[in-house]
């Protein structure tokens, strides 16, 4: 287990990579920005002015369709970044971006990212590392908001949260990021009672073990046959 996971496998929609630097994009100047839980940092079809490193906390990515309803496509966590997709298309922001938790992010002028990247190829690389990451997420929350049943959504991201960021420990799994029941309900698209529900069916199969926002993953393999049942 590792934080690339399973190449084979979809990413988890939880993107966390604490192993990236972004001095490269930094040192001109960056300014800290603090977020409350539950506020915006842009809004979608807002002109993109900046973009955001996560220093701490999440920001949950948020699509609200025509007729009002809103899609939760991804939570961004350490040093992750935010705002970069539109940042080179037409100018504005294709999703809303909400702090999931209380944020530490630092502010980046837009034109300042294009500079980096065309200056330092490392910073180039991680941005089109997240930009590859959160396509494949969009296109796999497509598939199962779609398709999949309640229960089915819940296990796949368990999976891709054990395949991404799981520490085996002796025949268990550690998902060594945090989430809330809350933070599942949005990216599945369930109510909170609906997905707690569900978590705690898993628990009951000894499949998993939730202890406040931590979970381990007691059966790994029954988990995975688990995603596969329609």
């Amino acid at each position: 287990m590792n934080n690339s996971g399973d190449p084979r496998a979809p990413p988890s929609a939880w993107i966390e990579v604490p192993h990236f630097d972004w001095q490269a994009l930094t040192a001109q100047g960056a300014s800290p920005v603090r977020f409350q839980k539950g506020q915006t940092l842009f809004s979608q079809g807002a002109p993109v002015n900046h973009v955001y490193v996560v220093e701490e906390g999440r920001v949950r990515l948020v699509l609200l369709s025509a007729a009002g309803h809103e899609k939760h496509m991804a939570i961004v966590g350490s040093h992750g970044m935010v705002g970069e997709c539109s940042a080179f298309l037409d100018g504005r922001h294709s999703v809303s971006a909400i702090a999931s938790s209380d944020v530490l992010a630092l502010q980046v002028d837009r034109r300042q990212l294009q500079l980096a990247m065309e200056r330092d190829p490392g910073c180039l690389r991680q941005v089109l590392w997240l930009l590859n990451v959160k396509l494949r997420v969009l296109a796999h929350q497509n598939l199962l908001l779609s398709h999949a049943p309640a229960t089915q959504r819940v296990v796949h991201h368990l999976v891709q949260l054990a395949d991404t960021y799981g520490e085996i420990r002796g025949g268990d799994v550690d998902i060594r990021i945090s989430f809330t029941h809350q933070e599942m309900a949005n990216i599945t698209g369930l109510s909170r009672v609906m997905t707690s529900n569900v978590l705690i069916l898993l628990q009951d199969h000894g499949l998993i073990e939730m202890s406040k926002s931590h979970c381990v993953v007691r059966d790994l393999q029954g988990l995975r046959r688990r995603a596969l049942e329609t």
